[in-house]
């Protein structure tokens, strides 16, 4: 379950982590110039509260003079945007990352830290994987602290985020979490330490000791996933450009991977769960191809899910529907036979190996 921003900032200001002064706004109409005067910066950061990534390269988030705030809101609110918070421009020195997450190979937590943060920090660790800092851990001590020091040159930053990196553990126990997330940490040119940013994410499998989240979970969902929950389907929205239908959260889970592996990007999680039936396997393909993807990827290992179950829903949605993107389709299991047989009946193909599958599909969106 995935937080946004303003969510994660009140749970850092509740740990006593410093953050910028700002309001949230939820309509345009409502919007009261009474609440700018709690803030005293001539600029403003207008930001639109949204779950997928790269906001500011994708113009959702603003530096406007605070005349320009209620238009400037209008303006990303006619994106579809439903709640924007709006914040004091910090007096910026450094922009620093600093992170706590789950490293399930190690099964430890593991902390990273950059002195170069800022919205390039994937492209960073790509290219330049030595400039951040990676700590398996079990438990915050001094040693660990004495570790991470050494490795930090600017010496504000080293004083202050030791008590950083407590209150953010003790956040991520308190709420089950699998990642905390500052970027950028702001050092101000008056020497302080401020989270500009909250990346929260809280173990779905733990909501039921935080009755507190479950309904924020719900009004976090996009329409997509929303649309999803409601014909019992896993689905979560991803930035990339291939349709993902498996079944079994495994499965779809190392389909991800594999994509990743082969050099493509997944647009979505979407696992059908057991048992699947036409219907579902229909609802699914709808789900997916409202979004603006390049192709499809359907990987199916039939066990309680019968392959020719899912192989109608394939045809019953091909023949209803104009797809323009092409479609790979590995389908092993239960009923596998009568499901090939469908297929071929309709001239679709399929393959039998996950990887080939995937090889394929890369190559044809790549071709268009």
């Amino acid at each position: 379950m995935k937080l946004k921003e303003y969510q994660g900032k009140e749970l850092f200001k509740n740990k006593g982590i410093s953050i910028p002064e700002n309001f949230l706004v939820r309509d345009s109409k409502d919007f009261n110039q009474d609440n700018l005067s709690h803030i005293k910066t001539d600029e403003v950061i207008v930001k639109a509260q949204v779950l997928s990534g790269k906001r500011k390269k994708s113009g959702l988030i603003v530096c406007v003079l605070k005349k320009d705030t209620k238009e400037t809101a209008k303006f990303i609110f006619n994106k579809g945007v439903d709640e924007i918070l709006i914040e004091e421009e910090l007096d910026i020195q450094k922009e620093v990352y600093l992170s706590i997450t789950i490293d399930r190979f190690s099964k430890s937590y593991c902390l990273l830290f950059s002195e170069e943060g800022g919205i390039d920090i994937e492209e960073l660790s790509e290219k330049q994987p030595e400039k951040v800092i990676k700590i398996p851990f079990y438990e915050i001590d001094e040693e660990l602290l004495s570790k991470l020091n050494e490795k930090i040159n600017n010496q504000f930053v080293r004083e202050q985020v030791n008590d950083i990196i407590k209150k953010l553990f003790s956040l991520m126990k308190e709420i089950d979490g699998e990642l905390v997330e500052i970027n950028p940490l702001i050092l101000t040119k008056d020497n302080k330490l401020i989270a500009a940013d909250a990346k929260v994410i809280i173990d779905d499998n733990s909501l039921f000791r935080h009755e507190e989240y479950i309904s924020m979970k719900q009004q976090n969902l996009t329409d997509t996933e929303k649309k999803a929950s409601e014909h019992g389907l896993n689905y979560v929205d991803l930035d990339g450009d291939i349709g993902i239908i498996g079944n079994g959260a495994g499965l779809v889970m190392s389909t991800l991977d594999v994509i990743n592996h082969f050099g493509g990007s997944a647009a979505n999680f979407l696992d059908v769960g057991g048992g699947a039936s036409v219907e579902k396997m229909e609802k699914s393909l709808e789900l997916i191809l409202s979004k603006n993807i390049k192709g499809i990827f359907i990987n199916i290992f039939g066990g309680i899910t019968r392959c020719d179950e899912i192989a109608q829903g394939i045809v019953n949605h091909v023949k209803n529907n104009q797809i323009k993107v092409p479609i790979v389709i590995r389908m092993i299991g239960t009923n596998e036979d009568k499901a090939k047989e469908i297929l071929e009946q309709n001239n679709i193909s399929f393959i039998d190996s996950m990887e080939e599958g995937v090889k394929k599909i890369v190559e044809q969106i790549t071709k268009t």
